[in-house]
């Protein structure tokens, strides 16, 4: 960490919150208006009427009233059929939805159990438990909440697409195990846990319009439920629900469903279009402020193995051109006085220059993904500003991570990326437009100039066409 924080047992203060979450209300349509020169239907209420609870069993059978006239009541008479006031039979007790659930969908009992010692039943119940104080709530917004089912759905899917996938054995598909297990245990994460899987989910299938409705209510909750938790003060006790939910918010706020480079906030005025960026530097905060009782994190472990790694320097904050790029310092105007306080490029571009070194392999992207972790406002005010030093490096960064195969990175890189390149593909700088060249080879995007220049090489040696 190249910068020390304050008191870690306060709350934030100063920090707005940038999450965003769609609102799925239905909008009123063309039919709900009044057409004109026609009168507003009148609706009349429903007559009042007390309700028969002694009725005869054909009347409440039939779901008629009864005018529990004895020992034949007139509906009875009337249709001549038998009148019988004896109670009938107690009917067992409907089955908890997510049991129902269950029974409609053995197959998700021969999934392993999310917790060492829990059947997927007792799961189950216990996932039921967690929400209800949220499904029962008295709020307007508690009238939209999907039901308990849903909830199983996606935990179940949660664990399938990520411990149980090709990850399971790895180093995060561990970790994931483990987030399963502690969202058992705080409802902020199961909310997170749960809005990840709906998000996936919402993918998988686009036009299923109940997922999106959980996807909205999960994350309402948990983007809810983590800002009060870090506005109460971070503890050793919160530590690693925080640290996990943060990650899902990470997810949520970095995944996008389709490729469309005009969105990018490279083409966009609103600083908000750069929050997917702007967010992971959430989780460094967390560690800033928690950095006393890490090591008795979970998450410890695999923190520290990132961070130790041998072939990368987190802290190289060196000043001046040493080690660097000739072309990439030019760009960035860095000379022998430059030093991370007086150049915003200097420190993103030292980091960069450190994951160069590694192996361009999708089992690295996870060392690659810390870059963006610890960037400085400084240079988001400079991406903001749509700065060509600063779109560059970052499109280098995106470059190196077309290797991860995450449903929720790969878009949202080609997308970002394209949008780079695009941008500055008009620029007459031969040194930006040669260092633009690896990015847009990484993202399928042919520049306009690589363009020009293959079209002149089958000019001068058609047997290339």
């Amino acid at each position: 960490m190249r910068h020390t924080q304050s008191d870690s047992s306060g709350p934030m203060q100063g920090h707005r919150s940038v999450f965003r979450v769609p609102n799925y209300k239905p909008q009123p349509t063309a039919s709900d208006e009044p057409s004109d020169g026609l009168a507003e239907p009148v609706y009349h209420s429903r007559r009042t009427h007390r309700k028969s609870r002694a009725g005869c069993a054909a009347c409440k059978q039939r779901r008629v009233k009864c005018d529990e006239t004895k020992p034949h009541c007139l509906r009875c008479q009337k249709h001549g059929v038998e009148c019988n006031y004896s109670a009938p039979a107690r009917s067992r007790p409907a089955k908890h939805i997510i049991n129902r659930f269950l029974e409609s969908r053995p197959d998700l009992l021969s999934v392993e159990s999310l917790a060492s010692s829990m059947s997927l039943l007792v799961v189950a119940e216990k996932l039921g438990e967690l929400l209800r104080p949220d499904f029962l709530s008295s709020s307007p917004d508690s009238s939209s909440s999907p039901p308990p089912a849903r909830a199983l759905e996606a935990l179940h899917h949660f664990h399938h697409v990520t411990v149980a996938s090709g990850q399971a054995n790895s180093e995060l598909g561990v970790m994931m195990g483990k987030v399963a297990q502690l969202a058992f245990e705080s409802p902020l994460l199961m909310h997170s846990l749960i809005g990840v899987a709906t998000s996936h989910l919402c993918g998988v299938l686009p036009n299923n319009s109940s997922y999106r409705v959980a996807e909205s209510y999960h994350w309402q909750q948990a983007i809810q439920k983590y800002t009060k938790e870090v506005s109460s003060g971070l503890t050793a006790k919160n530590m690693d629900p925080l640290y996990s939910a943060c990650i899902m918010i990470t997810i949520h706020s970095f995944a996008i469903e389709e490729f469309n480079p005009r969105s990018s906030f490279v083409f966009s005025d609103d600083p908000a279009d750069l929050n997917w960026l702007r967010l992971q530097g959430g989780l460094r905060y967390l560690l800033e402020r928690t950095s006393q009782w890490m090591p008795d994190s979970m998450w410890w472990a695999y923190f520290m193995h990132s961070h130790d790694d041998q072939n990368l320097n987190y802290e190289d904050d060196r000043p001046g051109r040493v080690d660097l790029d000739p072309d990439f310092a030019d760009l960035c105007h860095i000379n022998e006085d430059s030093t991370v306080e007086n150049n915003a490029y200097l420190w993103p571009l030292r980091m960069l220059t450190n994951l160069l070194a590694l192996e361009r392999t999708k089992h690295n992207y996870q060392k690659y993904y810390n870059w963006m972790g610890r960037l400085e406002p400084e240079y988001y005010d400079c991406l903001l500003r749509k700065e060509p030093p600063a779109l560059v490096l970052l499109a280098w960064w995106l470059a190196l991570m077309t290797v991860a195969e995450e449903w929720w990175i790969e878009t949202r890189i080609r997308s970002e990326c394209t949008a780079i390149c695009m941008k500055l593909e008009d620029s007459w700088d031969p040194v930006l437009l040669r260092l633009l060249e690896f990015p847009a080879d990484s993202c399928g995007y042919l520049l306009r100039h690589v363009q020009e220049r293959n079209v002149e090489e089958i000019l001068e040696n058609p047997l290339l066409a």
